[in-house]
């Protein structure tokens, strides 16, 4: 906690003024006034922090204030909170403060929702949308510089000499000296790398120095992934930006139309990058879970510029609701407007069957790659069963287009023939929107995490 100098009451950091705010007499202070004074021992900057642990998942957050007693966890939803310890955590380089405050937040979740016009209403009463909580997500920072020869591989038109197909090779190398900073990826475990990525951009010209009076009034997720493990990630993305820049770099396009040569793309350059700089940052989110069961569902918001990334469950009820209202309308049109043949309501059936296929493999896939970073063996094999069924879908509407195909070429007298295997691939596509209804629930939910650590490497 920090004391008001002017009564003794708490200060807290106030959004709206982007300053302390003291709870009690309502006077504003400049969060740097109450910087923390260097660690004699390690000539480093350490702040005090409160942490709370959870036993349920073992996720922890770290609070300034000791008054600040949570209530739940942010990751799994457990009520069981300890207070664990008062630990000193080094200073982060860069902090982005909170430029929304919930009400914002509240409202843009609530845009969001509206849209989610299958979800259940529970997840839009205000009571749940209440639950948000203002969490300084840590980030790794990297700075990277390109300096000394880079060289783009070009060659020439294919020409033929006699029995031969020649293509002259060349490289147009020049100097490079250039330098990033701003390639950042979450630094929490806990953080699931899929919201964070989706949350980015965070706008890094808007961070300022690190201060503990920041934190006040919010939470701290720790920070305990190591930052080693994203180097190859900012050297690769920098080369792969660098590489873009310089295939449509003037000089080096001018230099391919005087040869008469064409540049080979990305993979045909080479760029010297190295990492000369890594920094810790604090990036803001409103955070809330919401738990049933043995799932979970995350909702953030993007606490600088509103972005929202929800997990929007499907409620049942109203997702058979909206199939009956679609098909009444459907019947109402072939009965009254519309008259198909035998023939046209088996292509009718193939064109929304061949629909289904699509847009069932691609839920598939979007949730085998969920688990394919993921090295358990449930994970592996669930992503198995995932791509499985992908092939079987696809195996058994070949097989009925085939069959369909051979029924029209032969145009059978009975049209129960025609409309029997309608009726075949009706049966095919409503098990193809069960499977798709199934998929995008367990996209939309998450199972409760497990982290199993004690304590997080806020230095690392």
């Amino acid at each position: 906690m920090i004391a008001c100098p002017g009564c003794g009451a708490n200060l807290r950091f106030d959004i709206a003024e982007q300053q302390m705010k003291c709870d009690y007499c309502g006077n504003l202070y400049d969060p740097y006034e109450f910087d923390s004074i260097q660690d004699d021992a390690s000539s480093e900057k350490l702040f005090d922090a409160w942490v709370y642990s959870c036993p349920s998942c073992g996720a922890e957050l770290l609070t300034t204030d000791s008054t600040d007693a949570t209530a739940f966890c942010q990751y799994c939803g457990g009520t069981s909170i300890l207070f664990d310890r008062l630990r000193r955590v080094k200073y982060p380089t860069w902090i982005i403060p909170f430029q929304l405050d919930k009400e914002d937040c509240k409202r843009a979740y609530r845009k969001a929702a509206r849209r989610a016009i299958f979800t259940p209403s529970r997840y839009k009463k205000e009571e749940y949308i209440e639950s948000f909580r203002g969490i300084y997500m840590p980030y790794w920072n990297y700075t990277v510089d390109q300096k000394g020869t880079a060289r783009v591989e070009a060659e020439s038109s294919t020409s033929r000499e006699g029995d031969y197909l020649v293509t002259e090779q060349y490289i147009i190398a020049g100097d490079l000296d250039i330098s990033y900073d701003g390639f950042t990826h979450d630094a929490s475990r806990a953080f699931d790398d899929e919201i964070s990525e989706c949350l980015a951009p965070f706008d890094s010209e808007k961070r300022q120095p690190f201060t503990p009076g920041i934190l006040s009034g919010f939470y701290v997720d720790v920070a305990d992934e190591p930052s080693r493990k994203y180097l190859e990630d900012a050297k690769a993305y920098y080369e792969n930006l660098t590489a873009q820049k310089l295939l449509k770099n003037s000089e080096v396009v001018q230099a391919a139309k005087e040869q008469r040569i064409h540049t080979t793309g990305v993979k045909g350059v080479s760029i010297p990058a190295k990492i000369t700089g890594i920094q810790q940052v604090l990036y803001p989110v409103w955070f809330l879970c919401y738990r049933e069961g043995d799932r979970m569902t995350y909702a953030s918001v993007n606490g600088q510029t509103g972005k929202v990334v929800a997990d929007f469950p499907i409620s049942k009820k109203r997702f058979l609701l909206a199939a009956l209202i679609a098909s009444a309308l459907v019947f109402l049109a072939m009965n009254f407007f519309l008259t198909l043949k035998p023939e046209w309501s088996l292509l009718v059936t193939n064109l929304l069957m061949v629909f289904g296929v699509w847009m069932s493999r691609k839920q598939m896939t979007v949730l085998s790659e969920r688990y394919s970073g993921r090295g358990s063996g449930k994970s592996s094999s669930r992503r198995a069963s995932l791509l499985r069924v992908k092939r079987s879908a696809a195996v058994m509407a070949v097989m009925l287009l085939l069959l369909s195909g051979v029924i029209l070429m032969v145009d059978p007298v009975y049209n129960a023939v025609f409309y029997g295997i309608c009726m075949l691939e009706a049966l095919f596509l409503f098990l193809l929107i069960a499977r798709a209804f199934r998929a995008q629930m367990e996209l939309a939910t998450r199972r409760p995490p497990q982290f199993n650590k004690k304590g997080g490497r806020d230095d690392a």
